[in-house]
């Protein structure tokens, strides 16, 4: 009966899926700068502290974490401001590591309590957790995402700036164990943000997903964020622009091809970018003033991957009102100027450039191309020069 009503479950969340995604995409299309409705997409920052010091991460948590983070009490009031039958899912990952909270349960548990129908993932570096811990998350059905980024302790603490390699990989082996000692009909995944120092593992890394039971790979191009960004406290670990792929393309190319029909002989998932060889351009196409809400630990609301690095000077100082989820309902200000800006900018039909974050995303390799050198080593100046006000 539990396998029944979660296959069910999952039916519904695709159902739900289907029906937000089609509606976003259509105000997009039609430039609808008011909405009537909130957002499908959920990701939660849930602490501002962090176990690692990865070199492609554009927060450095040991100098500048606060260690607040997101509390059971404040999600209540969080859900409580939001319409949760339009959300599909939520991600427990922005900013530092969610297992560092240590309400994490508590709020996958109520998240479920809540809608069994959204689907939930907790994005995770493995290298902080417990049985106890894990099992309650898979029995809220929560996906499991793990940053592991390399296939041997070396390369492993290269780009993490720890040691803790081989824990990551005990706690893996521990989660899919639990999973299956409790039935939990999730997805466990892990992932590889591909750099140079990296590349030359992916195949290595497929291997050990399939030797440790994952279920597939993840992987994305290390996007290269403004150098005063790179820096990090305590360790000469630091990402240089010869790390970008862009510099490697044949190479990268060649690797990830291997990489992929290797993942195919294994019978393991292998999510990818496009290879530098098939780099193709379009409009800008980006849905998420639409759909997305990050929430930060302290209830600032911001618009999409990455912006809580881009746009948190301007909305720390309020020269961007993106809103406070905790201290209003959703509609009290998801229409208000920063976000009708946000949609103007990303129009399909009368688009007008206002919101200069936009211009200069990470995420332009989407609609510029693979071979487009602004998306891989990025260029915030226009948009941190820019005294707009939101």
């Amino acid at each position: 009966m539990n396998t029944l009503k979660a296959y069910a479950h999952r039916a519904a969340s695709f159902l739900r899926l289907k029906r937000m995604t089609r509606r976003s995409q259509k105000a997009a299309l039609n430039g609808l700068a008011e909405l009537s409705f909130g957002p499908s997409s959920l990701n939660l920052m849930m602490a501002d502290t962090c176990n690692s010091q990865c070199i492609m991460c554009g927060h450095d948590y040991k100098a500048r974490g606060t260690g607040e983070r997101l509390t059971l009490q404040a999600m209540r009031t969080i859900y409580g401001h939001l319409n949760m039958a339009e959300v599909v899912d939520v991600i427990y990952g922005g900013g530092g590591e969610p297992f560092l909270n240590p309400e994490l349960a508590d709020i996958a548990e109520f998240t479920r309590e809540i809608d069994p129908v959204i689907q939930h993932t907790v994005i995770t570096n493995a290298i902080h957790g417990d049985a106890e811990t894990y099992r309650r998350l898979l029995r809220s059905r929560v996906h499991f995402l793990c940053s592991i980024n390399a296939a041997t302790p070396e390369t492993f603490e290269a780009v993490s700036g720890t040691g803790h390699f081989h824990r990551a990989l005990d706690h893996l082996r521990m989660l899919v164990a639990l999973r299956k000692e409790v039935s939990a009909p999730v997805d466990i995944s892990i992932s590889m943000v591909l750099m140079r120092r990296n590349i030359d593992e992916l195949c290595d890394f497929i291997r050990m997903a399939r030797r440790e039971g994952a279920d597939g790979v993840k992987t994305l191009y290390v996007r290269l964020y403004p150098d005063a960004y790179r820096h990090r406290s305590n360790t000469s670990c630091r990402i240089t622009s010869e790390d970008s792929l862009f510099f490697q393309q044949e190479h990268s190319d060649r690797v990830v091809r291997e990489a992929a029909a290797l993942a195919g002989r294994l019978n393991l998932s292998f999510d990818h970018e496009p290879f530098f060889a098939d780099s193709t351009s379009r409009s800008r196409d980006c849905i998420d003033p639409w759909k997305s809400l990050f929430i930060n630990f302290n209830g600032d609301a911001y618009p999409c991957p990455a912006s809580e690095i881009l746009f948190m000077n301007k909305i720390n100082s309020r020269q961007y009102a993106s809103g406070n989820i905790l201290e209003q309902p959703i509609m009290e200000f998801w229409n208000n100027p920063f976000w009708q800006a946000l949609r103007k900018t990303n129009s399909v039909r009368g688009r007008q450039e206002i919101v200069p974050e936009c211009l200069c995303c990470g995420n332009a390799m989407c609609w510029n191309g693979v071979r487009d050198r602004s998306a891989h080593l990025l260029d915030w100046s226009p948009a941190e020069q820019s005294d707009l006000r939101l």
